[in-house]
């Protein structure tokens, strides 16, 4: 494959990769600096009898958009191009639909959603902690460590049945305790 082949595949990747961009000239800085980097590496390829592939080149233009951002975020900070900015073209093709969302709207009744469930899972989760028995916690300390069934029976000095009964036994009982239709959504 040759560059004149390869040359509008790369331009139509590096548009769709800088659309983020409100500014005309910034983005076709971006598009050119994009282009320039896909030659180079073609170069190479091409030097090296490596094969062609429009696919890796398509990657290469995407990945390449998304490390510019990066490095321009730690050159300029939060003044220069955000990070959501890496987020917006993930993904965007002329044949794929995108629904164009604010972020900042998206987030927001989300997060706060995310932080009062999880403030109510603590406090039912210590609640039913206190319904388990001594060498039931016990278990489940070590469960939440990392430790498998095996291990736990090691430690503990007790029957690796026993200890799999009672992993079964705080299942059932978790499952029960926290029953979907409690956190059904209206």
């Amino acid at each position: 494959m040759c560059w004149d082949e390869l040359y509008p595949v790369i331009k139509t990747q590096a548009y769709y990769a800088v659309l983020r961009y409100e500014e005309p000239e910034r983005r076709k800085d971006k598009i050119q600096e994009l282009v320039c980097q896909s030659y180079e590496k073609f170069v190479r390829d091409t030097a090296a009898d490596k094969e062609i592939k429009k696919q890796e080149y398509k990657c290469f233009v995407t990945q390449r958009a998304k490390q510019v951002d990066q490095r321009s975020i730690c050159k300029k900070g939060y003044g220069g191009t955000s990070t959501i900015d890496v987020l917006s073209f993930y993904r965007r093709r002329p044949d794929v639909d995108t629904e164009i969302v604010e972020f900042d709207e998206w987030m927001k009744p989300w997060k706060k959603e995310a932080v009062e469930e999880q403030i109510s899972f603590n406090i039912d989760f210590k609640d039913w902690q206190q319904t388990l028995t001594k060498q039931e916690k016990t278990i489940l300390s070590h469960l939440m460590q990392g430790y498998k069934a095996k291990d736990i029976a090691d430690i503990l000095q007790l029957t690796y049945q026993a200890v799999r009964t009672i992993i079964s036994k705080l299942k059932q009982m978790f499952l029960e305790y926290f029953s979907l239709e409690e956190f059904a959504y209206p």
